[in-house]
């Protein structure tokens, strides 16, 4: 049994030494269960640095996705039938669903994130003549108009600008807010807005929330800088604008009343990217898009979303119900309980995720045509040298519900904290990674 460090506290050192062996042979079965493949050819494609380039792709920098090569390359090898959809129950800003539009399919996207939902939906919109005509037409008329500053958000908002920054964000707010006889126009104008936010502020998207910066180089001409991305989107719309079906719901698919507007559908594959099982609030990332483009107006309306989402943080009062018992995970969840964890309610956290990982992939099976593939991106993660292979457990999951598990990619290794790094178990090292599971009906 390797050394453990002191550093790591354990509070309980007779529930460690009971599960420790356990776990050792749990990992190792898990291990020789399941192929793991060379996935190099994807290292560059499991993030969106590669989208900020593309038309369409970078009409909202996202910072959760993947690259629009890495959906094409799947759709293309697989060939999936057209009268069939293409889901993605994790859709973010429509990655999938574009790719899938430019090639000619129709497609379904869940998300709870409405910035995302709205991104996705704005992208993948059939524009119409008369409407880029409004487009254009606003755009030029954009200096003409009248404009209100009236703003009402809490202090973290306020805090995060300066030199004027957030009352000219409120005039572009008051202006696409009043574009109201045509809501597909006004949501390309909100889009624009939501996609400069963040250039304004003196905060970053770092990992799990937004950090202050005050050394960032403030945008000089915040309208000027709006207008300029509203002409470079309707730019985009001459050679990238497509009418193949789209559907998008702004809900979970692991839940009954979003899950059945599609339960009739039939899903010839399925690309996704599920939230990392590694604490991050997803909704934290993009507070200041949720209060300033109108999604949120109270603290209970932010909490709402934080909800519905996967139990993939500790961020909100999430259900420590346990429906779908998996024993590999509560012999995990337990032996991390073991030390003193900066947060008590990981384990049960990780019992959640897994537990909705289950009535995911079961929602997923019962819309998939036969022989249909799925690939799943995700990260492995660990907790005080206790590691979470999140791509085998899945993998396990999936056998469990009928599918074949054809491979696992190992696209590429991934980091934890500093701390975390010295304290992860040396023989496990190859198991912080980034992987692509693919699995079949």
């Amino acid at each position: 049994m390797p050394r453990i460090s002191e550093e790591k506290l354990i509070k309980d050192n007779v529930k460690f030494e009971k599960l420790f062996p356990i776990y050792v042979r749990v990992i190792e079965k898990l291990q020789s269960k399941f192929r793991v493949t060379d996935g190099s050819s994807f290292t560059d494609l499991v993030n969106f640095k590669n989208n900020k380039k593309i038309p369409k792709h970078n009409w909202y920098d996202y910072k959760q996705g993947y690259a629009e090569d890495l959906v094409k390359q799947i759709i293309e090898a697989e060939q999936p039938d057209k009268k069939h959809f293409i889901l993605d129950p994790f859709c973010g800003v429509g990655t999938s669903n574009v790719v899938a539009q430019s090639l000619g399919y129709k497609s379904i996207g869940f998300d709870i994130n409405p910035v995302a939902y709205l991104a996705a939906s704005v992208k993948t919109h059939f524009y119409t003549v008369e409407e880029i005509k409004k487009i254009q037409k606003l755009i030029k008329n954009f200096f003409s108009s009248k404009f209100s500053a009236l703003k009402e958000t809490p202090k973290v908002i306020d805090s995060s600008f300066k030199n004027g920054s957030l009352e000219k964000l409120y005039q572009i707010k008051y202006y696409w807010e009043n574009i109201s006889d045509n809501i597909s126009v006004q949501h390309f104008f909100q889009l624009a807005f939501l996609s400069i936010i963040e250039d304004c502020s003196i905060r970053t998207k770092d990992g799990n929330g937004i950090k202050l910066n005050l050394k960032k180089k403030q945008v000089e001409n915040i309208f000027q800088f709006y207008l300029t991305k509203c002409s470079s989107m309707l730019a985009d719309i001459d050679v990238s604008n497509f009418k193949e079906e789209t559907k998008f719901i702004n809900g979970s698919i692991t839940l009954k009343k979003y899950f059945k507007e599609i339960e009739n559908k039939k899903v010839g594959l399925c690309i996704f990217s599920p939230p990392y099982a590694n604490c991050f609030d997803y909704c934290e990332v993009y507070k200041l898009e949720f209060w300033l483009g109108g999604f949120v107006k109270t603290y209970k309306d932010f909490a709402k979303y934080r909800s519905i989402a996967m139990r993939s943080h500790v961020n909100s009062q999430f259900d420590h119900n346990i429906k779908n018992y998996q024993k590999e995970v509560d012999l995990i969840a337990e032996i991390i309980s073991a030390f003193n964890i900066w947060n008590k309610n990981i384990p049960d956290m990780l019992r959640g995720y897994f537990d909705d990982t289950y009535k995911l992939l079961k929602n997923i099976k019962s819309v998939l045509v036969k022989d249909a593939k799925c690939f799943i991106v995700v990260a492995n993660s660990g907790y005080k040298g206790i590691l979470v292979p999140t791509d085998l457990l899945i993998a396990e999951i999936a056998t469990s519900l009928g599918f074949k598990v054809n491979q696992i990619f190992y696209a590429r290794k991934i980091r934890s904290s500093s701390q975390q790094m010295k304290e992860l178990q040396l023989e496990y090292e190859n198991l912080m990674r980034e992987s692509i599971i693919e699995i079949q009906n």
